[in-house]
């Protein structure tokens, strides 16, 4: 028996002998499928330029609302769950994470309460299957033991970087006037970004910081416009992602997402636009040896 069989084996007895449990794990799979059909028809929602590619925002987005489904169905159902049953099925997760050498970067269903395999199995979550330890090409051991090190390789990174953007936009489509504003400052912002990439000055990431630092103060401003609604969300999620990611050991990542907190909801697309930044740093800086490659004049 594999390890998420193991945990699915565990659940359905656990369902079979309490059946307050089995009937809220059942209402919860109805609502969730109503929510992840209301996320198909509105994924593409907001929309900004990104570093992610639409397959994988896509995945990404899926997994972020069944992550939520699966939060508030675990608030619920820890009352009616024997804190022996729960427990055991948190070392059956966490067995399942080691196994497949991925740690955290597998999934985060230990966040929520036993049930929630077969849960995320009926709304369409991909099923965990073992992969190959090269599959993520990690060198702080983050995704092999989950182990938060002191600075987190670029692969980690591009991965919590991606769950967060999908968070962010998870939270913005509930509400869609301030998603609209948050669009307009991260478009205008990357608009003036590739403008400084393609100036090819010699100072291209200390100019392009500039103008992500501009993006930040107007989504400051915008942060504080809706402190009201803001109040109203669940930001747990979105800001577990802030600490990891203000340890990324790309300076770029790290300081646009240490400020994340002040700017709020949008600050995770303005962290992505750095990455596009590098890109276009890297292309300048192929540019310029280039034509010292290809000059006559020597040392």
């Amino acid at each position: 028996m594999s390890a998420s069989e193991a945990v699915e084996e565990f659940e359905r007895g656990v369902l079979e002998a309490n059946a307050p449990l089995a009937a809220l794990h059942e209402a919860a799979g109805v609502s969730g499928d109503a929510r992840m059909r209301e996320l198909a028809a509105h994924i593409a929602f907001p929309s900004w330029p990104g570093a992610t590619s639409a397959t994988a925002l896509k995945r990404a987005a899926q997994e972020a609302e069944i992550t939520a489904v699966l939060d508030e169905y675990a608030a619920s159902a820890r009352p009616l769950i024997r804190p022996a049953d729960q427990e055991r099925w948190e070392l059956l997760v966490a067995d399942m994470q080691r196994r497949s050498g991925e740690g955290f970067l597998a999934d985060e269903l230990g966040r929520s309460a036993v049930g929630a395999s077969l849960l995320r199995a009926k709304l369409g979550g991909r099923p965990h299957r073992a992969q190959q330890r090269g599959g993520i090409d990690c060198a702080c051991g983050y995704a092999v033991d989950g182990v938060m090190p002191q600075k987190l390789c670029p692969e980690c990174g591009d991965v919590l970087l991606r769950r967060w953007v999908a968070e962010e936009r998870r939270l913005l489509r509930a509400m869609p006037a301030y998603a609209e504003e948050v669009a307009r400052v991260i478009e205008v912002t990357a608009q003036k970004q590739a403008k400084v990439a393609q100036s090819r000055g010699d100072y291209t990431a200390d100019e392009a910081s500039a103008t992500r630092r501009a993006g930040g103060r107007r989504l400051s401003r915008l942060r504080r416009a809706h402190r009201v609604e803001l109040a109203k969300l669940d930001l747990r999620r979105w800001s577990s992602f802030v600490e990891m990611l203000s340890r990324d050991a790309r300076p770029a990542v790290r300081t646009t997402a240490a400020k994340a907190q002040k700017r709020g909801p949008g600050a995770a697309a303005l962290t992505e636009l750095s990455l596009l930044s590098m890109a276009d740093v890297i292309k300048v800086a192929e540019r310029i040896l280039g034509k010292r490659r290809n000059s006559s004049w020597k040392v």
